[in-house]
C-alpha cells in the first residue's frame, strides 16, 4: 500500500476518535454543571487542558468564558482540534480513499460532517447541546462499527485501527491525568471515604470515558480513586482503558509487519511492545508510589513517541506542491 493511502486510513481513524473523545469531555461537562460541583469557568479551563488547547485559546481570548470555550472546542475552524475540524479532516482523508472504504462508512461519515457543519445553538446547559454531543458519540461508534463490519481485513483496516487505538490511549491518559490533578481529592485516613461532592466529580470522570457502569460492575457502589485509576489505566478488558488500547496498538503493528511471534521489526513496534508489557505488569500501588499524574504524563509521552515513529516509518515521504493534508506531528 502507498504511504499516502496508509496515512489517509490512519488519520481518518485518529480524527474520528479525537472528535468522539472531545464530544465526551465537553458533553459530560455540560451535564455535570447542572450538579453545580465547581465554578463553571474554572471547569471549562480544565476542559481546555484536557484537549490540549489552553495555550492556543489564550492567544485568541483574554479570559475563560463558558460560551467562548464551548464554541472554540466544538465549531471553531481555526482550532485544528475542534470537533468540526476533526470531522472535516476525517472526511477529507476518507475522500482520498473513497474507493477503499465501504459506501456505508463514507455515507455515515459524510452525513455526520454535514450535520455538524449546520448545527449551532446558544445558551448554557441547553438540551440541544447535550443531545448534540451524545449524537457525535453515537455516530462515531456507528462509523467504527461500519469499519469493523464492512471493510476487508487488509492493510487499510489495520491502519484505521492503529489510528483509533493510539488516539484513544493518548486521550484517556490525558483525561485522567488532567482531571486527577484538578480533583485534588482528600480522603479520611480512618474511613477512606469521599464526600458526596468528591464522589460526584469522580463519577463525572467515569462517565466522560463511558466507564461508569463498568466501574459499578467491578467495584460495586463504593468509589475509591485508586480503583478508578486501576480501571482506566490497567484493566485488560475495559475497552477504553489505556492498557486495552495499547495492547491493540501493539498487536496491530505486529499484524502490519506480519510478525505474530515475539520480537519486532521497527522502533514503533518495539516501543509499543515495551509499553504493553509495562502496563501488563504494573500495579495500582506502583502508580501511587510514582504519583498518578507524573505516571500518566510518562505514558502519554511514550504514546506520542510511538506516534512519531509510526509517522517516520510509514508516512514520511516528500509532499507534492499544493498538498492539502493538514495533519502534522504537532497534532499527534
Amino acid at each position: 500500500m502507498l504511504s499516502r493511502i496508509a496515512e489517509y486510513h490512519y488519520w481518518m481513524g485518529r480524527y474520528i476518535e479525537r472528535a468522539e473523545n472531545n464530544a465526551r469531555v465537553v458533553g459530560d461537562f455540560y451535564q455535570t454543571q447542572l450538579d453545580n460541583y465547581t465554578d463553571g469557568n474554572l471547569g471549562w479551563g480544565m476542559v481546555l487542558e484536557i484537549t490540549g488547547e489552553r495555550a492556543n485559546y489564550q492567544k485568541q481570548f483574554s479570559a475563560v468564558h463558558a460560551a467562548e470555550v464551548e464554541n472554540y472546542l466544538t465549531f471553531n475552524p481555526t482550532n485544528p482540534n475542534s470537533i468540526l475540524s476533526c470531522l472535516t479532516q476525517a472526511r477529507e482523508n476518507a475522500r482520498g480513499i473513497r474507493d477503499q472504504i465501504s459506501s456505508e462508512l463514507w455515507l455515515a461519515l459524510n452525513r455526520l460532517y454535514l450535520e455538524i457543519r449546520e448545527t449551532r445553538w446558544e445558551g448554557m446547559g441547553d438540551a440541544q447541546a447535550v443531545n448534540f454531543y451524545e449524537r457525535i458519540k453515537e455516530q462515531s461508534q456507528l462509523i467504527d462499527g461500519l469499519a469493523h463490519s464492512t471493510i476487508l481485513r487488509g492493510t487499510g483496516w489495520h491502519f484505521i485501527r492503529l489510528g483509533r487505538f493510539l488516539e484513544r490511549a493518548i486521550q484517556v491518559s490525558r483525561i485522567l491525568g488532567v482531571r486527577y490533578a484538578y480533583l485534588q481529592t482528600t480522603t479520611s485516613p480512618e474511613t477512606n471515604l469521599l464526600t458526596s461532592q468528591q464522589a460526584q466529580q469522580w463519577y463525572s470522570l467515569l462517565r466522560s470515558v463511558s466507564c461508569f457502569e463498568v466501574y459499578l460492575k467491578l467495584y460495586r457502589a463504593t468509589l475509591v480513586p485508586q480503583h478508578v485509576v486501576e480501571l482506566l489505566v490497567l484493566h485488560p478488558d475495559a475497552p477504553r482503558s489505556v492498557r486495552f488500547a495499547v495492547n491493540k496498538v501493539h498487536s496491530t503493528l505486529a499484524a502490519l509487519v506480519q510478525q505474530p511471534s515475539p520480537g519486532y521489526r521497527h522502533e514503533a513496534q518495539r516501543l509499543a511492545g515495551r509499553l504493553d508489557a509495562t502496563l501488563a505488569f504494573t500495579t495500582s500501588g506502583e502508580i501511587d508510589q510514582q504519583g498518578v499524574v507524573p505516571y500518566l504524563r510518562k505514558v502519554e509521552a511514550a504514546l506520542n513517541q510511538i506516534g512519531e515513529h509510526i509517522h517516520h516509518i510509514y508516512f514520511k515521504y516528500p509532499a507534492p506542491q499544493g498538498h492539502l493534508q493538514t495533519q502534522t506531528l504537532s497534532q499527534l
